[in-house]
């Protein structure tokens, strides 16, 4: 079994590089456009890339980058309004042209109507190396069970299981505006702390809580399936399906 593997987030790196290389150009007093530079851009993640594998392993150390796919999201048939609200958004200057490049000259990997996130997860999680980094800003990964490296605040977090399955289960309450679902009414970060730590976590502690809202366990279920990150075993490669999680029933 190989030792380490980089596992980084294709569409944050892409996003994260193309805002910093895009830059205004004035042509009058009344003309502004925005351009870029495509050998500065593909430089600037070349050089992300290999500070992070100097950083956190070194110049040999194996890395896949992760994508979305950007047509189908498994997640919408189950609560089509999930990420509704960023419909008409508009990526910034260079992304098609930047994804391209990273999917052409490093191992990338998307899976059929799954987010980079959830390959992310898959992979850190497939037993394949004996330790798996994640590179991301995303707090979803705070949800799998990995070592997780902010590209941002250059910390890393060791999650183990349980931590990911608590912050599951607060997802789960407090939902996500970012993704537009909204959780639990009424339960915000504090209370499902609260929650979590007094009632425990598990399955039945989201039953009450959402009930008490007046709200069905089949309702509770469609947020934690929206909130979920898949892990290995939540995908059938033989099937090309994702599994749709199930509470543990004790």
């Amino acid at each position: 079994m190989d030792t380490l593997r980089l596992l980084i987030d294709g569409d944050i790196l892409t996003y994260k590089t193309c805002w910093a290389v895009q830059t205004e150009v004035g042509w009058d007093d009344d003309i502004l456009t925005t351009a870029t530079n495509l050998s500065e851009l593909k430089a600037q993640a070349n050089n992300m890339i290999q500070e992070w594998k100097n950083k956190l392993g070194d110049k040999e150390t194996p890395i896949v980058i992760c994508f979305s796919d950007r047509v189908n999201n498994f997640r919408r048939k189950i609560f089509p309004d999930y990420k509704q609200n960023r419909k008409g958004n508009k990526k910034p200057l260079g992304y098609n042209h930047l994804e391209a490049y990273l999917k052409r000259n490093y191992p990338a990997h998307t899976i059929p109507q799954l987010e980079a996130d959830d390959v992310l997860g898959i992979l850190a999680t497939d037993g394949a190396f004996k330790r798996n980094i994640i590179v991301s800003i995303d707090k979803d990964m705070l949800t799998i069970p990995c070592e997780y490296y902010n590209m941002d605040s250059e910390i890393t977090e060791v999650i183990d299981e349980a931590t990911a399955d608590h912050m599951f289960f607060f997802q789960t309450l407090v939902g996500d505006s970012v993704d537009n679902y909204k959780g639990c009414p009424g339960i915000g970060p504090k209370k499902a702390t609260e929650l979590l730590l007094s009632k425990g976590v598990k399955w039945q502690t989201i039953i009450d809580a959402y009930d008490k809202a007046g709200l069905s366990e089949d309702h509770a279920l469609v947020q934690a399936r929206v909130a979920r990150i898949l892990r290995h075993n939540d995908y059938d490669y033989d099937k090309q399906e994702v599994k749709l999680w199930e509470p543990p029933r004790n």
